[in-house]
């Protein structure tokens, strides 16, 4: 791991990183990895990604994003009358599908819509299509047609990328012995190591302590003891 500790310091202050290089890739991302590099050589102009809470969705969304020029929404804001505008720069990103309250006809029409104007539509969720419940048959075909790619709960070499990312982003030092405490105890996602490291951070500035394996620790219990209550 010397050799990505070195490539992952940075001299800036913390920030959220969003850039392709920035993405780590591992066995549980490198096909949805592969198929946002493969753009807009997509065999189908409509890309579902799917993954679990913090598994990077919203990140490889950016990396689109910055590749394609496309602009951002969420669910919600799938109106009818706006589907032209947010299709005007020829890509758009759509995420959180599909919500608590899809507007299924308004999704129906901006895929069709962005078939009409040779647009690309990149749609993020927790789950699959064929799990979302749709009731238009049309927009149920719709998606069963369009690309799919998943990710999943990252492994341990994600893991510990992260989290020497995350302590880097901060200018925070550690050791490997300390990267490798957390991983052997810290919940399995991508979310939880950038929140974990984001509270060490927040208490050594308040405590004005040193990272150290005691004090990380005892974040850790800390934080265990909470999810008890």
């Amino acid at each position: 791991m010397g050799d990505v500790a070195k490539q992952l310091v940075l001299d800036l202050p913390f920030r959220p990183a969003l850039g392709r290089d920035d993405f780590f890739v591992s066995p549980t991302n490198e096909q949805a990895v592969a198929a946002i590099d493969n753009w807009p050589d997509w065999p189908n102009p409509v890309m579902v990604l799917t993954g679990p809470q913090g598994c990077g969705k919203s990140h490889l969304g950016q990396v689109w994003r910055q590749a394609s020029n496309a602009q951002k929404i969420t669910v919600d804001q799938l109106i009818i009358e706006q589907l032209p505008h947010y299709l005007s720069g020829g890509a758009l990103l759509v995420e959180d599908l599909p919500g608590t309250d899809l507007d299924e006809t308004a999704l129906f029409h901006l895929i069709n819509l962005s078939k009409e104007q040779g647009a690309f539509l990149l749609l993020t969720a927790l789950r699959p299509a064929a799990t979302w419940g749709v009731q238009l048959a049309d927009l149920s075909s719709r998606l069963a047609a369009a690309g799919s790619v998943g990710l999943s709960e990252p492994d341990d070499v994600l893991l510990r990328a992260i989290l020497i990312k995350q302590f880097s982003d901060r200018q925070i030092n550690v050791d490997e012995a300390i990267i490798s405490f957390m991983l052997a105890r810290m919940e399995r996602s991508a979310g939880a190591a950038r929140d974990l490291v984001a509270e060490i951070d927040r208490e050594a500035l308040r405590q004005k302590a040193n990272v150290t394996r005691p004090f990380v620790s005892a974040i850790m219990n800390q934080q265990l003891s909470f999810s008890e209550i």
